[in-house]
C-alpha cells in the first residue's frame, strides 16, 4: 500500500512540475509563428510569466499590415485538464469602426482534455453576448448571437451574415 501510494505522489508531483516549469513564452512564440502564417501578427505585447499563466498586455493586432485591434489585457492558464484564454478590452481600430462593433468587454476561449475535440467560446461587448464551439477536426466555428441594440441598428450588414432561426441569431463558418 504505501508503495502505491509512493508511486501516486511522485506522479502527481511530476504533473505539478510539468505545468509549473512549462516553457509558456515559448508555446506563446509559437503560436505566433503560427498566426504569422495567417497574415495575423501580435506586437508591442509586455509579457509576464506566472506559475500557472502567461499574462500579456498592451498588444496591438494587424492583420495584413493593418492594424485591426488592440487588447488591454489577455491572460493564457494551463492546468492539467484545463487550458484558457483570457481576453478583456479588445477595441476595434478606428479603420473598422464602420463595420465592426468598437469594444469586445471580455472574450474567454477554453479546452478541456476531457472534451479534446472544441473549444468553447464566449464572449461579451458592444454587440451583445456571443456563445460558440470551434470544432477542432471539422475546422468549424458554430455560434448563437444575443445581439445588443446597438448591433441591430447600427450594424445591420454585419447581422446578415448570421442565420435567423426562431428569433435567434445563428453563425457558421468552415475554415
Amino acid at each position: 500500500m504505501k508503495f502505491l501510494l509512493k508511486i501516486f505522489i511522485y506522479i502527481l508531483i511530476f504533473f505539478i512540475s510539468l505545468f509549473v516549469f512549462l516553457p509558456k513564452e515559448k508555446i506563446y512564440n509559437l503560436a505566433e509563428k503560427k498566426l504569422i502564417l495567417q497574415n495575423i501578427i501580435i506586437s508591442n505585447e509586455v509579457r509576464k510569466e506566472k506559475t500557472f499563466s502567461l499574462d500579456l498586455n498592451d498588444i496591438e493586432i494587424y492583420y495584413n499590415e493593418i492594424n485591426t485591434a488592440i487588447i488591454k489585457e489577455a491572460k493564457i492558464n494551463t492546468y492539467l485538464f484545463l487550458s484558457s484564454i483570457e481576453i478583456t478590452d479588445i477595441r476595434v481600430s478606428n479603420s473598422f469602426r464602420n463595420i465592426l462593433p468598437n469594444k469586445i468587454r471580455n472574450l474567454e476561449l477554453k479546452h478541456s482534455i476531457l472534451d479534446f475535440k472544441k473549444i468553447n467560446i464566449f464572449s461579451k461587448g458592444d454587440f451583445g453576448e456571443f456563445e460558440a464551439e470551434f470544432l477542432i477536426f471539422e475546422n468549424k466555428i458554430i455560434g448563437e448571437l444575443k445581439p445588443s441594440y446597438v448591433m441591430r441598428t447600427k450594424y445591420k450588414n454585419l447581422l446578415k451574415q448570421f442565420k435567423l432561426r426562431e428569433g435567434r441569431y445563428y453563425y457558421e463558418y468552415k475554415f
